[in-house]
């Protein structure tokens, strides 16, 4: 989404595509750079996703196999859009139709990544108010229909309205491939439909989020209450039991033995009470890495909100189109990052990458 909002913003004036190549080199390097390592990462990890045995392919698996054919859609898209900025004067970048399909496909990419991850915290929010319905209805068929449906959400919402906001007449022969060559006037409109995105975005990571952390108090209440509870009704039972062999002569020398080892047991619980700790499950911890994904995801967004949000930096980002290919590339860095922390941070690509490695070894 954030991708779209700064495509949106874009070229006020005809006066800003008129920019020369000059301090392009080093951006261009860092890009390219960049998105050679994107689609390296998310091949190989597209390749662990292929090694992994079919019977441990779960619906985690499936959502982080979606998420990284996403990002290396976007490693491509980087490279296209860092030639578009450094070639501006290549007569395949002043085409209209590449040009168009170029400035789609750049709001497109980031945009189909950011609610690829908002699914992923629905889902994970699902598991974890609801364990068993999670287990019953997020099944393998229906992470992949619903992969597939955000990803045909995002292209749609970008692309339909691109056929009826598209420039009518050709763009001038000086304008660089930006919003402005593509939509000329039809910005505004992308400025509304790039706040919509952004909010429902936002505002679903914040309700996700906060269902997962009110059940993660509450079960960390009802587990210290029902340690809390057993503990007394089993004190209870003893003492029940210590009456009816009050009167038991035969007994004594037992009776004696089974009160006392209670009473041992009772004060080892009390020592060490025992608590119910979700944050040291699985569940959690995937839970996190999802968090971590998302919040990777609006942190490479910053760039852009703190240069359009500032009135003395707007200027700068309205009149160089560095800048705003600067905060452009921070976006796409989230695809960079993806496969990094997935691999480090899922255990079933972690032990497929260990078994990799050492079957290559030996």
């Amino acid at each position: 989404m954030s991708a779209l909002a700064f495509n949106s913003t874009a070229n006020v004036s005809t006066n800003m595509t008129i920019i020369s190549i000059t301090n392009r080199t080093e951006i261009f390097t860092i890009a390219v750079l960049v998105a050679f390592l994107t689609i390296a990462l998310n091949s190989f990890l597209l390749g662990l996703c292929a090694k992994i045995p079919t019977q441990a392919r779960n619906q985690l698996h499936i959502f982080y196999t979606f998420l990284s054919v996403s990002d290396l859609i976007n490693g491509v898209i980087l490279l296209i859009l860092s030639a578009s900025f450094f070639f501006l004067d290549t007569y395949i970048f002043k085409n209209y139709s590449v040009c168009l399909s170029i400035v789609i496909m750049s709001s497109v990419g980031p945009t189909n990544t950011g609610y690829l991850l908002l699914l992923m915290t629905g889902m994970k929010s699902f598991s974890i108010v609801c364990p068993l319905k999670g287990l019953q209805y997020i099944t393998r068929t229906v992470a992949i229909c619903l992969s597939s449906a955000v990803g045909i959400f995002s292209y749609a919402v970008i692309i339909i309205p691109s056929i009826f906001w598209a420039r009518k007449n050709a763009p001038l022969l000086y304008e660089e491939c930006d919003l402005r060559a593509a939509y000329q006037d039809s910005s505004k409109q992308f400025v509304t439909l790039a706040l919509v995105l952004a909010s429902v975005f936002i505002v679903g990571v914040l309700i996700f989020n906060s269902f997962i952390l009110f059940k993660i108090a509450r079960r960390n209440k009802i587990g210290i209450q029902g340690d809390n509870i057993s503990s007394s009704s089993s004190g209870i039972h003893r003492n029940r039991k210590f009456q009816e062999d009050k009167n038991s002569p035969e007994r004594n020398e037992v009776r004696e033995i089974q009160f006392v080892k209670p009473q041992l047991n009772e004060k080892k619980s009390q020592m060490n009470p025992k608590k119910y700790d979700f944050k040291k499950s699985k569940n959690f911890k995937a839970y996190l890495t999802v968090l971590m994904h998302v919040g990777i995801y609006m942190l490479c967004g910053v760039p852009y909100f703190l240069v359009s949000s500032s009135k003395n930096l707007k200027i700068y980002y309205y009149n160089d189109r560095n800048v705003r290919f600067v905060c452009s590339l921070f976006i796409f860095l989230t695809s960079l990052i993806n496969p990094i922390l997935t691999v480090i941070r899922i255990p079933l690509f972690n032990k497929t990458l260990r078994k990799t490695l050492n079957s290559c070894v030996h």
